[in-house]
C-alpha cells in the first residue's frame, strides 16, 4: 500500500450517530437548544441550512458554547460518513432588540472518499473454501464511498462469521483496521488475528431451583448423551428434554448457530424463565461449556374479564384458565379454559319484525368449555403435537340456540425462521341448531327470500326450516401456512401473511359410501348422511396480511387485508351457516354491529347473521398515543374499513357489478384507553357507502352527528 497522507486506526471503536447525507438529518443528532429549523439544497454538493433559535433570556454564552459544539460534531460525523473535505461556514446573527439568535450554517461536502485498495492479512491459515467464503460475503468493497458504519459492519460480520468456525474466542479486539487516505481516495487494510480453532469440550446442564439456592444437599447428578446433567431441588425436567433440545455435542466444532439454535429449542417451550449458555473454560482446544436453565412457575391459574357490543347492547363475560406448563417433564403444555358472557340489555334490534308476543324476552349469551396438550416432538424440536377438546353454547339474537363439540389433533412444523405449517389432520365437528319460540315465524318473515326460499310456499318453509335446524357433523382436513417478520432484526415494520385450506367432508363421504350403506328415515341415496347424521361437504379458503410499523416513538400505521371463499361439493347444496364469512363489529367493519353487513345490497340485518360464502376486507389505521391513564400509553386511532361478503350465486352473488356496487366502506375515530390486558377501544364510525340503502348508498350528504355507529372491545381489532 503506498504512502498516504493520513493514517486513521480503527481496532475496537464506538460508533458515531449514523447519518443520511443532507444536514437536515445532522442536526437531529446536535444537542443544541434550537427549536425549529429548516433546510434548503442548493446544488448537489452544498447544503445550505438555516436555523433560529427562540430562547428568552439564555446567555450568548451559553448559545455560542452550544453552538460549537454542535459545529464540532457535524465535522466529525461527515468525517466518519469520508466526507473528509467537507467545509463548514457559520454566522451568528443576534438581535439586541428581541432577544433572538439566527444561526446560519453553509456546509460544502464536497467530494467523498471512496475505497482504492482492500487488502486482509491473517487469513492464509485458513481452508480455501473457508477464505473464499469471507472474502465474498464481505461489506467493503472497491469503489464504495468510504464510511465508519460499513468498517463497523466489517467488524461485526467478521466476529460472527469466525465464530461460525470453530473459533469461539473470536471478539472485537482480535481486528484491527487501518485506513490510508490520499486526497479522495482511502486504502483499507484488515489485520485478523485468529484465536485458537476449538471442538467443545465437556458439556454441562444445570437445570435450578428457582425458589432456593443451589445447594448440593438437593443435587442430583445423571449423564445422558454425553452431557453432564445436574438437578438441584425437585425441578420436574426430564433429561429426555435436555439432551433432545442442545443442539451441539462434544467433540463437534464450535459454532455459534448452534448455542443459538440451543437457546432458541429451549426458549421456545415456554417452560423456562431463564436460559443461557456460559464458555466455563479452554484446554487443549477444547471449549467447555454449561447450559443453565432457570424453569417458570409450573402452574398458572389466570382470570380474565370481556366486553363488547356484538349484539348491540353491552356484551360482558369472564373467562378463567388453568395451565400447566410441564406436565410430563418435557414441555408438555396441558390448558384448560372455560368462558362465559351474557348481553346485558334486552336489545332485540333483529326482531323488529317480529311483536312481542311472539317470542319470549331474553338475553344472547355464549359458554364454552376448552383444554387442549401441546406435546413437543422431542426428535425434531420446534415441531409440536396437540390434541384439543372444546364445547361451547350459545343462544343468539334471532332465537337460535346452538351446541358445538369438537375434537381435534394437529401437527405443527416450522419451515424456516420465519414461518410455519400447521396440520390439522383430524377435526370433527358436532352441531346442532335448535329454535327458540318464534324463530319459524321470522324465518318466514325475514330470512327465507334472502336465502333463496320463496316465503309464500309452505313446503319450502318446511324443508328450509329442516335444513337449518337439524343435527350435524363437520370432518375436516386443515392446512395453514404463517409467515411473519415479527423476530427479524432491524425491521421497522412488522407484517404478518397467512393462508388456510380445508376441505370438508372427505372421510364422512367415504363412510357414506363403502361403509354405512344402510337406509335412514328423511334421507335418500342423494344426501350426505352416515349412521342418520348429515355431513357437510365444502371447500374453503382464506387468506390474510396484516402490517404494522412505527412512524414515531408515539405514532403506529397498522392495515390488514382478507379474502375468503368457500363453496359445496359432492352430495352437498350448501355449506354450514356456523363456518360461513361474517362482516360487521368492533373487528371488522367497524360502520356496521356485529354480523350484520351483507351479503351484497341485502337490507336485512337479520338474514347477514346467516353469513355468506365470500368475504373481501381491507381495514387501516392510524394510531397516536398522546397521554396516559394510570401509568398506560393511551391515545385516539383514526380508521377507515372497507369490505363486505357475497354469496356465490342468487340476488346477492359476487359479479364485477356487484363487486363495485355493494362494496361497503366507512370511516371514524377511536379513543384508546391503555390497561394491563390491552388497550380499551371505542370506536365511532360513519358509513361513507352503505350498499343497503338503494338507490343512493352515498352517506355523506345524509351524515348528522348522532348517526355513528359505536363498537366496544378490548385490545387492537389487528
Amino acid at each position: 500500500m503506498s504512502t498516504r497522507e493520513n493514517t486513521r486506526y480503527f481496532g475496537f471503536f464506538k460508533p458515531w450517530v449514523g447519518i443520511h447525507r443532507f444536514a437536515e438529518h445532522l442536526f437531529n443528532d446536535s444537542r443544541g437548544a434550537y427549536s425549529n429549523h429548516k433546510t434548503l439544497l442548493s446544488g448537489s454538493s452544498s447544503v445550505k441550512t438555516w436555523m433560529q433559535n427562540s430562547i428568552g433570556e439564555a446567555p450568548v454564552e451559553y448559545v455560542d458554547q452550544e453552538f460549537r459544539r454542535d459545529i464540532s460534531l457535524i465535522k466529525k460525523l461527515y468525517a466518519y460518513k469520508g466526507y473528509f473535505y467537507a467545509r463548514i461556514d457559520t454566522v451568528i446573527d443576534r438581535d439586541p432588540e428581541t432577544g433572538r439568535t439566527s444561526l446560519d450554517i453553509i456546509i460544502e461536502e464536497n467530494t467523498p472518499a471512496r475505497i482504492d485498495t482492500l487488502h486482509y492479512r491473517g487469513i492464509d491459515q485458513l481452508e480455501t473454501s473457508v477464505r473464499e467464503r469471507y472474502l465474498s460475503t464481505g461489506v467493503l468493497h472497491l469503489d464504495d464511498i468510504f464510511s465508519v458504519d460499513n468498517l463497523i459492519r466489517e467488524r461485526d460480520r467478521s466476529v460472527d462469521f469466525f465464530k461460525e468456525y470453530g473459533y469461539g474466542l473470536m471478539h472485537e479486539d482480535s481486528i484491527r483496521i487501518q485506513v490510508d487516505t490520499v486526497g479522495v481516495l482511502a486504502g483499507v487494510r484488515v489485520d485478523i488475528n485468529l484465536p485458537e480453532r476449538l471442538r467443545y469440550g465437556s458439556l454441562k446442564a444445570v437445570v435450578h431451583d428457582p425458589r432456593t439456592p443451589d445447594s448440593i444437599a438437593t443435587a442430583t447428578r445423571t449423564i445422558r448423551d454425553s452431557i453432564d446433567i445436574t438437578h438441584y431441588g425437585e425441578q420436574h425436567i426430564s433429561d429426555n428434554l435436555v439432551s433432545s433440545f442442545t443442539a451441539y455435542r462434544p467433540g463437534e466444532l464450535t459454532r455459534q448457530s448452534l448455542q443459538q439454535k440451543t437457546l432458541q429449542n429451549f426458549g421456545a417451550t415456554n417452560v423456562f424463565s431463564s436460559v443461557f449458555i456460559r464458555n466455563d473454560s479452554v484446554s487443549n482446544g477444547r471449549l467447555h461449556t454449561s447450559i443453565h436453565l432457570e424453569p417458570k412457575p409450573r402452574h398458572l391459574i389466570e382470570p380474565s374479564v370481556f366486553a363488547d357490543n356484538r349484539y348491540g347492547s353491552l356484551f360482558a363475560g369472564t373467562s378463567i384458565s388453568y395451565e400447566n406448563k410441564n406436565l410430563f417433564g418435557s414441555a408438555e403444555n396441558l390448558s384448560i379454559s372455560t368462558d362465559f358472557g351474557m348481553q346485558l340489555g334486552t336489545s332485540n334490534n333483529l326482531l323488529d319484525s317480529l311483536d312481542e308476543e311472539d317470542y319470549d324476552p331474553y338475553r344472547a349469551y355464549e359458554l364454552g368449555i376448552s383444554a387442549s396438550l401441546v406435546m413437543p416432538e422431542l426428535s425434531n424440536p420446534g415441531n409440536v403435537w396437540e390434541t384439543s377438546l372444546e364445547y361451547s353454547r350459545s343462544r343468539l339474537p334471532i332465537l337460535l340456540d346452538n351446541q358445538k363439540a369438537l375434537a381435534r389433533i394437529s401437527y405443527n412444523t416450522s419451515l424456516s425462521p420465519y414461518s410455519r405449517l400447521n396440520v390439522d389432520f383430524f377435526e370433527l365437528e358436532w352441531v346442532k341448531k335448535d329454535s327458540l319460540r318464534g324463530f319459524g315465524k321470522l324465518f318466514t318473515s325475514d330470512l327465507a327470500e334472502n336465502i333463496g326460499i320463496d316465503p309464500d310456499d309452505p313446503t319450502e318453509i318446511s324443508d328450509g326450516l329442516d335444513s337449518l335446524l337439524q343435527t350435524s357433523i363437520n370432518q375436516t382436513l386443515r392446512l395453514q401456512y404463517y409467515f411473519s417478520n415479527r423476530n427479524e432484526p432491524a425491521k421497522t415494520t412488522t407484517s404478518k401473511f397467512n393462508i388456510t385450506a380445508e376441505a370438508v367432508g372427505g372421510l364422512a363421504w367415504l363412510i357414506d359410501e363403502y361403509v354405512d350403506t344402510g337406509s335412514y328415515d328423511g334421507f335418500t341415496d342423494s344426501d350426505p348422511q352416515i349412521f342418520g347424521t348429515t355431513y357437510s361437504q365444502f371447500l374453503k379458503l382464506s387468506t390474510q396480511y396484516s402490517f404494522f410499523t412505527r412512524l414515531s416513538e408515539n405514532e403506529e400505521l397498522a392495515g390488514r387485508l382478507f379474502a375468503g371463499w368457500m363453496a359445496p361439493y359432492g352430495k352437498a347444496e350448501s355449506t354450514p351457516d356456523e363456518r360461513r364469512f361474517y362482516a360487521g363489529g368492533p373487528n371488522s367493519m367497524r360502520g356496521w354491529l356485529f354480523n350484520t353487513l351483507g351479503p351484497g345490497n341485502n337490507d336485512n340485518e337479520a338474514s347477514a347473521t346467516l353469513g355468506a360464502d365470500i368475504k373481501l376486507e381491507g381495514n387501516l389505521e392510524y394510531r397516536v398515543q398522546f397521554f396516559k391513564v394510570f401509568g398506560q400509553p393511551s391515545g385516539i386511532a383514526l380508521f377507515t374499513d372497507i369490505g363486505n361478503i357475497w354469496d356465490r350465486t342468487g340476488t346477492y352473488g359476487l359479479t364485477l357489478n356487484s363487486l363495485y356496487q355493494d362494496i361497503a366502506w366507512d370511516m371514524g375515530i377511536g379513543l384508546r384507553i391503555g390497561s394491563p390486558i390491552g388497550p380499551f377501544r371505542f370506536d365511532f364510525a360513519y358509513k361513507l357507502y352503505d350498499p343497503s340503502q338503494k338507490p343512493d348508498p352515498w352517506q355523506l350528504s345524509e351524515w348528522k352527528p348522532g348517526d355513528y355507529t359505536f363498537n366496544f372491545g378490548i385490545g387492537e381489532p389487528f
